[in-house]
């Protein structure tokens, strides 16, 4: 189950409760059947903005058959790496088996697509991409749709080159990209023209939550996106509109981009905590669990912001 066009899927966080330092089941449980309510085709779990490459097996496994549970007729991404961030040359076939143990837990936990997290390690060992591509290719043995992730630097991303994404996407197992370039939108226009040129049996995924609805228009036909859990029934009303050609969706990407200027600014770790903010102040979430223990933390600066947004959607 792994239909992409159209469909908005949220990149839901994992919530931690700023009292004990912990994963908070209750509010995780909480959090899930709100939004099983709206209008979301599925979520990912496991990728940035859940902190998957921070949780541990345990951790991983509770967030994946919450969600599951949750959603059993929605598609569920996880994202699946590796945390290491330097490695040596002996150290590539531990890299590869931890990429594979996470993809396994994944599959079978009910996970219906993967969603690899870019691996810049391998790429900091070699100036040729053949690290990357077998880092990918190993995942075909999982027997999972996988989705590359172009996603920018800052956030820990790569920047693959032409080349590279023609043999990454070549792979039958690939059967989309997501695109979270965020600062560059000459970028998102390059690569969108790319694949939607080479490879247009692949499918474009915006992650761009600033250049949301502009990436629609650029050949995006789906959404993975952490904005997606604050709102959603305005997000899928931008797609839809989109895809519709309805005259209203120069008005439903005004908002979005409302909420997005608000959530997602520098410093650009820190838009964890503003989602979390965002749903707490909408009593989706409690307040405790404005907590991203990996984060830079969240300004009063933020939170008025924040609040101010809301009132002017209309959400408070």
């Amino acid at each position: 189950m792994c239909e992409l066009d159209g469909k908005l899927f949220p990149a839901v966080p994992t919530l931690f409760n700023k009292k004990t330092g912990s994963i908070d089941i209750q509010a995780n449980k909480d959090f899930a059947m709100y939004l099983r309510e709206t209008p979301i085709d599925g979520v990912a779990v496991w990728v940035h903005t859940g902190r998957g490459l921070f949780l541990s097996r345990e951790e991983r496994h509770f967030i994946l058959k919450l969600w599951r549970e949750a959603l059993p007729e929605k598609t569920i991404f996880a994202g699946v790496g590796s945390k290491r961030k330097e490695l040596n040359y002996e150290d590539i076939k531990i890299y590869i088996e931890e990429l594979l143990m996470m993809a396994e837990e994944a599959k079978s936990g009910g996970a219906d697509c993967l969603l690899a997290f870019p691996p810049v390690p391998l790429k900091k060992l070699s100036e040729d991409d053949d690290l990357i591509v077998r880092y990918h290719r190993e995942l075909e043995q999982i027997g999972l749709p996988v989705i590359l992730f172009y996603l920018y630097e800052e956030a820990g991303g790569l920047s693959y080159s032409y080349e590279t994404l023609e043999k990454l996407l070549s792979m039958d197992h690939v059967v989309g990209i997501k695109l979270a370039t965020l600062y560059s939108v000459i970028k998102m226009q390059d690569i969108s023209r790319f694949v939607l040129e080479r490879f247009p049996d692949k499918a474009l995924i915006t992650g761009e939550d600033r250049m949301f609805g502009y990436s629609l228009t650029r050949g995006s036909r789906s959404a993975l996106i952490g904005l997606g859990s604050v709102l959603p029934q305005l997000q899928k009303e931008l797609i839809e509109s989109y895809l519709k050609k309805d005259p209203a969706f120069i008005s439903i990407m005004k908002k979005v981009d409302l909420l997005a200027e608000a959530l997602f600014v520098d410093p650009m770790e820190g838009y964890i905590e503003r989602v979390e903010e965002a749903l707490a102040m909408m009593n989706i979430i409690p307040e405790d669990c404005v907590f991203d223990p990996y984060g830079p933390g969240i300004s009063d600066t933020d939170k008025e912001r924040i609040r101010k947004t809301l009132e002017q959607l209309g959400a408070l």
